[in-house]
């Protein structure tokens, strides 16, 4: 990261590193991708981080289809999937200890398929996530990065928003984005509460080095869950596929944070996981030890004026699912081009009330279904240590929806936002173009080329059609809004009773129907909070 204003050879004049059009606080995945997209859409952005430096912990080990889709169209995915775990770790493994009996497994998960997203889930861990990011924004001359700012001061007017840093620096930007974490300073300097279970337990995770090939190479798996029969439950789960491990154990509600194991409390959790035998023990060398409030929670308003709460300063999920960061980024996707279109005066500021609208029902959903995940993860030790095999099996059948979460991931449908019309269509988001959806992946035929409806590069507004003919009209109604976007033409099957479907660039169906190019330009126009 460059600390200093410009370091690239061609600044932008009309910028400053200390008035940019959008100050971002944060500079985590969630962050970073908003700074990315913002900057692509020719936004310049000042980032604010607390840290000198990025955390090396890996924290989440998990990038959901639905994003992965998304760095494959900023061009940051495929890093990811050489390092990721293969496709067949996608399961949970219960055992004594990893040297012990074995005890039950997940079944096997058909893949979802193509049909489905030509993405798949990548099993790593989230600093890797945040490096291939921050290597995209590095190349983006629009984005400074000031490490070492924590914010301590917001002030707002209906000019712009100042961000004041602990040095007494100011940042000055038309809008600002909080995605400074759970903690986050953003949300508590604007009095926004949070709602939802704000403590279910503590979460105690060990980052260490070492060998456990003899016992885990030939059954690589998510996790490994060990201790239920002897009272000492612990997971072990692969960082790198290789040597690098995260080991956690769960603390139970209480008033005060408990203190971090130290390092030879962490040595002996281990081996009590690993179970290794007399004179094969592992020597693990401890990397970093962290603990974390687990929470269910949204914020009341993700709003308050020109500033924005986006990823954890938003919502926190137990991590029994995988979705906080990939919720965070999808967040930063929803609000970054809405943004972007607002400063160059292509929609009215009007469109900024849909980013809560859109984002906080899923949010509340994947609060709740992570939660459900870790009640199930608690059924299934309580079955083990009980012996109660017809319980461990059916949980363990329930648990097939927590390792293929196509429908969680992929089928989400914004309830109200900028949208317009009705919704002809009845069949799955998955298959079908619905309103309010992400639109079902299919190949679409886009300036002579065939091309991924949801991996390609983003093209602005995009209207697909069935029939030929109607490309021209298309093409003319995006020309008189003066809006950037592109025509396709799709097989009829993906558009269910309509003849047409507005995409917005985030890739979600804003109008669908079968009307002609008045009726499209009237909708473009009205979910742009524009009048003819």
């Amino acid at each position: 990261m460059n600390p200093h204003p410009h370091p690239h050879p061609h600044p932008h004049p009309e910028h400053t590193a200390e008035e940019h059009r959008v100050v971002i606080v944060g500079a985590g995945p969630v962050g970073l991708a908003a700074a990315l997209l913002l900057a692509r859409s020719g936004v310049a952005v000042t980032v604010l981080e607390r840290d000198e430096a990025p955390s090396t912990h890996p924290k989440a080990r998990g990038i959901r289809p639905r994003t992965m889709e998304l760095f494959m169209q900023w061009g940051i995915a495929d890093p990811l999937y050489e390092i990721a775990l293969p496709e067949e770790a996608n399961r949970f493994i219960y055992c004594d200890t990893l040297a012990g009996e074995e005890i039950a497994r997940t079944g096997e998960v058909e893949a979802s398929g193509p049909s489905v997203s030509l993405a798949r889930a990548c099993r790593v861990a989230q600093d890797s996530a945040l490096r291939s990011i921050l290597g995209a924004v590095r190349a983006e001359p629009l984005v400074t990065v000031r490490l070492g700012s924590p914010v301590v001061a917001i002030e707002q007017d209906d000019d712009g928003v100042r961000a004041v840093d602990a040095s007494g620096a100011e940042h000055r930007g038309d809008y600002l984005i909080g995605a400074d974490g759970a903690a986050s300073a953003v949300r508590r300097l604007l009095g926004i509460g949070m709602e939802g279970v704000p403590l279910i337990g503590y979460g105690q995770s060990i980052y260490w080095r070492g060998d456990l090939a003899r016992w885990t190479a030939d059954r690589l798996c998510i996790q490994f869950h060990t201790g239920a029969r002897s009272g000492h439950p612990a997971s072990v789960a692969s960082v790198d596929g290789k040597d690098r491990w995260i080991t956690m154990v769960m603390q139970p509600a209480s008033e005060s944070r408990p203190e971090p194991p130290t390092p030879e409390e962490a040595r002996e959790i281990i081996a009590l996981a690993v179970g290794a035998p007399a004179g094969e023990e592992v020597e693990p060398e401890i990397l970093d030890i962290t603990t974390w409030r687990i929470s269910a929670q949204v914020a009341e308003r993700w709003r308050e004026g020109r500033v924005f709460l986006a990823g954890d300063a938003a919502h926190t999920f137990p991590p029994t699912g995988g979705f906080g960061m990939n919720t965070g980024i999808q967040d930063a996707h929803n609000l970054a081009w809405k943004l972007a279109a607002v400063l160059s005066g292509d929609a009215a500021p009007t469109l900024l009330d849909s980013y809560e609208a859109e984002r906080a029902p899923v949010a509340r959903s994947n609060a709740a279904w992570s939660a459900e995940n870790g009640a199930r993860f608690r059924r299934i030790q309580a079955a083990i240590a009980a012996g109660d095999d017809e319980a461990l099996a059916a949980q363990l059948d329930e648990q097939r929806g927590h390792v293929d979460a196509s429908d969680q991931d992929l089928a989400f449908r914004y309830p109200s936002g900028a949208l317009d019309g009705d919704d002809p269509n009845t069949g799955s988001p998955l298959t079908e173009a619905r309103l309010g959806s992400r639109f079902p992946e299919t190949w679409l035929e886009i300036d002579g080329e065939t091309r991924s409806s949801n991996t390609d590069p983003a093209r602005g507004f995009c209207v697909v059609v069935a029939d030929p003919a109607l490309r021209a009209p298309a093409r003319a109604v995006l020309e008189r809004v003066g809006v950037p976007g592109s025509t396709a033409l799709a097989a009829a099957p993906v558009l269910g009773a309509s003849s047409a479907a507005v995409i917005r660039p985030d890739g979600i169906v804003a109008w669908c129907g079968d009307g002609d190019a008045t009726e499209w330009e009237a909708a473009l126009l009205r979910i742009l909070g524009r009048r003819r």
